[in-house]
C-alpha cells in the first residue's frame, strides 16, 4: 500500500469517526468575556486560522464557519461574519457512515472515501484560512469553497468569490498576499488573483498541468507558499502518488501582473516544502520517492535562481519520514530531518555546522541570536522532550531544559511554547519565567499589546456526544495570568 492510499484511508476512517461540535450563536460565543480585566476567555472553536490584530482589531476564523472581529482589550465581539450558510450546521456527537452488514473491508473504504469525496466537492462550515486585511477589506477564504472580501469596519460582506475546494486544512491555511489592488490566494485548481475591490479574476494560474489526468484517480494538491519575490509569485506543488509511477514536483515562479510563468522547474522528488527565498535564490526541499519494497531514506535541499528557475546547488541528508519545512534566518538557511540539523551557506549549499540527535522535532524557531529546536525522548505517553538553543552562527548549544512542548514562537526575548500547558521561557537563560494551564490543549498563536492569544480546541469524542468547550483566550504575555472572568 503505498503512502498516499495509507493517508486517504487514514482519512476516510477519521470521517467515519470523528465529529465536530455544535455551532454556537453569538451570544454563546460571547458569553465568557471579563471586560476592562488584563486578560480575558471567550467561546470559540478552534481552527487552523491564525489572529491579526490591524488598527486595535483582532480577526481571526473559526471552525463554526464564521469570521470574527474582536476587541483585542476585552474580547468582545465587534461583528461577525457566517460562510458556508447553505450548508449544513456542525451537529453534535459522532458522523457515523453506515455501510450494509458484512460488507468488505474494500466497500467499507469504498464508502468512506465516497463519503469524503462528496464532502470536499461540497464543502464544510470553517474557515482556516489566516485573515488579511488591507485598505478597510478582510481578505479571507473559507471551506464553503468561497473567498470572501469583508468590510473590516462593519464586518458586511462586500463581495464573494467562487474559488474552489482546497482552503480547509487540519494546520493553518496562510493568508492571502495583497499587493497594488490585487490578492493572490492558492485552491487545488492553482493560483488566483482578484481584484481586491470588486473580487473580480484577473487570471487564474493553472498548477500540475505537467502531470496527466486520470480517470477517478486524484492528481490535484494545494500548492504551498504562495510567497512573492522581485514582481513573481513563488509556489511549489506536487501530485497525488499513483501506484509506483516516478513523480516529479514542481516550483513556479507567476508573473503577478499577467499571471503566466516565468519559469517552472521539476525535480524528482515528493513532499516538497513550500519555498523559501534569500539572495536572489529560491530554496525548498523534496524526499525520494518510495517504492513498494521500501520507503525512501533521503531528502534533498535544491537552491534555484528566482530569475529562471535553474538549479545552483543540491544538498542531500538521511530522513525518516518527510520533508520538514525550512527556515531561513539571517544569511542562512536551516535544514533539518529527523536525524540531522544543518545551517547551510546559501551562496554554495556548503554545510557550516550539524547539530545530530535520535529524533528532532519539526517546528524550528529563531530570534538573532539563536536557533530553538526541540529532541524527542522516552514515547508518546511518557515524553522527556529537551528544548536546545544553539547559536546560530556556529551551532554551539548555549542552554538546554527538559521541556515536553511545541515553540510556537519566539518574541522580544522571550520563547513561547505550548502542549499540555504554555510555557514562557527566557531566550537568553532557559528559564522558565511562567506557565499557564488552560483546557490542557493550548496553542499559543499570537502576541500583541502586551498579551498573548492563545486557543484551547474543541474535541467530540468518537462513539459519544460529549464536547470539550474550545476558547480563545488573552493572558498577560509577561505574568501569565489571565485576570477575572465571567466563566458561567
Amino acid at each position: 500500500m503505498t503512502k498516499d492510499s495509507r493517508i486517504l484511508l487514514w482519512i476516510s476512517m477519521l470521517l467515519i469517526l470523528a465529529s465536530s461540535a455544535a455551532a454556537k450563536s453569538p451570544d454563546q460565543q460571547s458569553g465568557d468575556t471579563a471586560p476592562g480585566a488584563s486578560g480575558w476567555k471567550i467561546r470559540f472553536d478552534e481552527s487552523g486560522s491564525i489572529p491579526v490584530i490591524v488598527d486595535e482589531v483582532l480577526y481571526i476564523g473559526s471552525a463554526d464557519g464564521a469570521v470574527y472581529a474582536l476587541d483585542p482589550n476585552t474580547g468582545r465581539i465587534k461583528w461577525r461574519l457566517q460562510t458556508g450558510e447553505s450548508l449544513p450546521a456542525a451537529t453534535a456527537g459522532p458522523q457515523v457512515k453506515t455501510v450494509p452488514h458484512g460488507a468488505s473491508m474494500a466497500d467499507q473504504m469504498s464508502a468512506g472515501l465516497n463519503a469524503l469525496e462528496k464532502q470536499r466537492e461540497e464543502g464544510t462550515r470553517r474557515v482556516d484560512m489566516t485573515p488579511a486585511v488591507e485598505n478597510g477589506i478582510v481578505f479571507v477564504g473559507s471551506g464553503d469553497h468561497s473567498f470572501y472580501g469583508i468590510d473590516a469596519a462593519t464586518g458586511k460582506m462586500k463581495w464573494s468569490y467562487v474559488a474552489g475546494s482546497g482552503m480547509t486544512s487540519n494546520d493553518t491555511v496562510p493568508a492571502a498576499i495583497v499587493r497594488n489592488g490585487t490578492v493572490y490566494f492558492a485552491t487545488e485548481d492553482g493560483l488566483h488573483a482578484l481584484d481586491a475591490l470588486t473580487g473580480e479574476k484577473k487570471w487564474l494560474y493553472e498548477t500540475l498541468q505537467e502531470v496527466p489526468r486520470q480517470k477517478f484517480m486524484p492528481t490535484k494538491r494545494v500548492p504551498t507558499g504562495p510567497v512573492v519575490t522581485d514582481g513573481a509569485i513563488l509556489l511549489t506543488a506536487w501530485p497525488f502518488i499513483q501506484g509506483n509511477t516516478p513523480l516529479k514536483s514542481f516550483v513556479y515562479a507567476v508573473d503577478a501582473e499577467s499571471g503566466q510563468a516565468r519559469w517552472v522547474t521539476g525535480v524528482d522528488g515528493i513532499h516538497i516544502t513550500a519555498p523559501a527565498t534569500s539572495k536572489g535564490l529560491v530554496f525548498f526541499a523534496v524526499e525520494e520517492q518510495p517504492t513498494l519494497l521500501a520507503r525512501a531514506d533521503r531528502v534533498t535541499l535544491y537552491a534555484v535562481s528566482a530569475g529562471d528557475g535553474k538549479v545552483k546547488w543540491k544538498v542531500g541528508a538521511e530522513k525518516e519520514w518527510g520533508t520538514r519545512p525550512l527556515l531561513v534566518a539571517g544569511d542562512t538557511i536551516y535544514f533539518s530531518t529527523e536525524k540531522s540539523l544543518s545551517a547551510v551557506e546559501p551562496e554554495t549549499g556548503r554545510r557550516l555546522w550539524k547539530f545530530s540527535a535520535n529524533e528532532i522535532a519539526t517546528d524550528l524557531r529563531a530570534d538573532d541570536q539563536r536557533l530553538y529546536v526541540v529532541t524527542h525522548m522516552g514515547s508518546m505517553t511518557r515524553p522527556k522532550d529537551t528544548l536546545h538553543a544553539l547559536a546560530l552562527t556556529t551551532g554551539q548549544e548555549k542552554w538546554s531544559r527538559e521541556l515536553n512542548a511545541r515553540v510556537a514562537m519566539v518574541h522580544e526575548g522571550v520563547i513561547y511554547a505550548d502542549g499540555d500547558r504554555v510555557h514562557a521561557i527566557d531566550a537568553a537563560t532557559g528559564k522558565e519565567l511562567w506557565s499557564f494551564k488552560g483546557a490542557g490543549r493550548e496553542s499559543a498563536r499570537l502576541v500583541s499589546g502586551g498579551r498573548l492569544f492563545l486557543t484551547s480546541p474543541t474535541v467530540t469524542y468518537a462513539g459519544t456526544t460529549r464536547v470539550d468547550q474550545g476558547y480563545l483566550h488573552a493572558i498577560d504575555a509577561k505574568t501569565g495570568e489571565r485576570g477575572s472572568d465571567a466563566s458561567r
